[in-house]
């Protein structure tokens, strides 16, 4: 498949930039979705009676 030991670098390296582009794209998207999530809101909060002001 290779013809030379240049073309098998070129390639290897062409590989090693792919998996590290993918890597950092997969950890970038799952930041943004979990920053998109709502924080979870606690319900018993909105049952408390309020301080009268």
């Amino acid at each position: 498949m290779f013809s030379t030991i240049q073309s098998v670098q070129a390639e290897t390296a062409y590989r090693q930039e792919r998996i590290k582009r993918d890597y950092r794209a997969s950890s970038r998207r799952q930041r943004r979705e979990q920053a998109e999530k709502p924080e979870p809101r606690h319900a018993r909060r909105a049952l408390r009676p309020t301080h009268a002001a």
